[in-house]
């Protein structure tokens, strides 16, 4: 390793008999196996001698965040008064990153972080929600987020699981509501997560029974709101506006296409491996996350192939990784959904659209509403987006007054 990286006989003696020689190795090859360019290496291996003899590592050692910050100060004023606080401020921080995340990736780092006083309860929810209800686990996260909230504030309003009642669990719905503005959509979906989680709770002889059926339903109207999206104008300047040669550009470019003209949903951009694209038959298969992991098929449209093409040829890193998309940068990893919602939104903001919402959901209904206004029927709009059944398409007529016939028909039928 350290003679790739190094052309003086020195430096390559000095690492090699350093201690700790294999997990310095280790953490490298790992680096270099997420895409890290030469000087990043060579830079990481220069910090990681300076760490191993701050930290006086010769063997596993449990090392705390203190520690590191102690070693790094010790180590920056050693370097000499001549440097500028600038330097000396970016160097400390430098040596904490690095040595925090060596000392992560053997498994030596000791995190402060207090275990949540419900871990146990937490986790037996989390396994029973995959193992019993085989829930997705996106469905899985999201609901254990909402229930790890309610515990927090079952200690933060003076009680304990065991002494719960209605009258806390209405103070700290008043709370959770106050606090983050949450419309009624969301209010009701948090309390539907509480209920779950309080119903389990109550077989487990966790808290007293009864409560999760006390919890009050919280009304929510179905179609209260119009769907948050941009006109398709908007969208068409989106996707013209979106040029460069950047790596970074072909990437985005190919992703607000998939997200305009198939109304996909960012989980499913995320999960779009190589293996999805046929390019022999213009295939593009995509793997859905809420209708039960179903996969759909379809015809790659030629302006997405090219897009999706340029990125892979012009863009892409080389990496051993199946995913289409990846960080611009070293590492390479897998864009998460988060990435998408910044792709998306900070140019969505820049287009001044009367509309709440930015992200990527906002173009999923810009294309919906753009089939409806075409002619396509709902049963094809739902098909086309993946959805379980029309009334979840249902939503996109109520912008559009000439289909709202059509599904006044449709749900007249239905009743018959």
């Amino acid at each position: 390793m350290f003679d790739q990286l190094f052309k003086s006989v020195s430096a390559i003696d000095r690492h090699t008999k350093a201690p700790l020689y294999r997990e310095r190795v280790r953490y490298l090859a790992h680096l270099l196996s997420l895409g890290s360019a030469r000087g990043t290496l060579v830079t990481k291996a220069d910090c990681l001698l300076h760490v191993q003899a701050e930290l006086r590592l010769r063997s596993p050692t449990a090392m705390s965040l203190t520690r590191i910050e102690a070693a790094a100060g010790r180590w920056v004023a050693r370097r000499g008064s001549h440097r500028t606080q600038t330097t000396n401020d970016w160097s400390r921080r430098h040596f904490i990153s690095v040595a925090r995340d060596w000392l992560e990736f053997l498994g030596w780092f000791q995190s402060k972080v207090a275990k949540h006083p419900y871990v146990v309860q937490i986790e037996a929810f989390r396994s029973f929600m995959r193992d019993e209800r085989c829930l997705s686990p996106i469905t899985i996260y999201s609901q254990i987020c909402r229930v790890t909230e309610f515990l927090t504030l079952i200690g933060r309003v003076g009680s304990r699981l065991d002494l719960l009642n209605i009258e806390t669990i209405d103070r700290i719905l008043e709370l959770k509501a106050c606090s983050d503005g949450l419309t009624r959509v969301s209010i009701q979906r948090y309390v539907s997560n509480v209920r779950s989680f309080l119903r389990y709770a109550e077989a487990e002889s966790w808290c007293r029974r009864g409560l999760a059926d006390a919890l009050p339903p919280c009304r929510a109207y179905k179609n209260e709101s119009l769907p948050a999206s941009p006109s398709w104008e908007s969208v068409n300047r989106l996707v013209t506006e979106a040029g460069g040669q950047r790596p970074s550009d072909l990437r985005n470019r190919a992703i607000l296409l998939l997200l305009v003209l198939y109304g996909l949903r960012s989980s499913e951009v995320v999960r779009l491996c190589l293996d999805d694209l046929d390019w022999e038959h213009a295939i593009l298969t995509v793997h859905r996350t809420k209708p039960t992991q179903q996969v759909q098929v379809y015809p790659l449209i030629p302006s997405v192939a090219e897009a999706i093409s340029d990125y892979l040829k012009r863009g892409r890193p080389v990496t051993r990784l199946r995913q289409v998309f990846l960080r611009a940068h070293a590492p390479y990893l897998p864009l998460s959904g988060k990435a998408i919602w910044h792709i998306v939104s900070r140019r969505l903001m820049t287009m001044n659209e009367p509309i709440r919402h930015h992200g990527p959901h906002a173009l999923r209904h810009a294309c919906a509403t753009y089939l409806l206004a075409s002619g396509f029927s709902m049963h094809e709009i739902g098909g086309f987006l993946g959805h379980r059944n029309l009334d979840s398409t249902g939503v996109y007529a109520k912008v559009d007054l000439t289909a709202l016939r059509r599904v006044a028909d449709l749900e007249i039928k239905e009743a018959l």
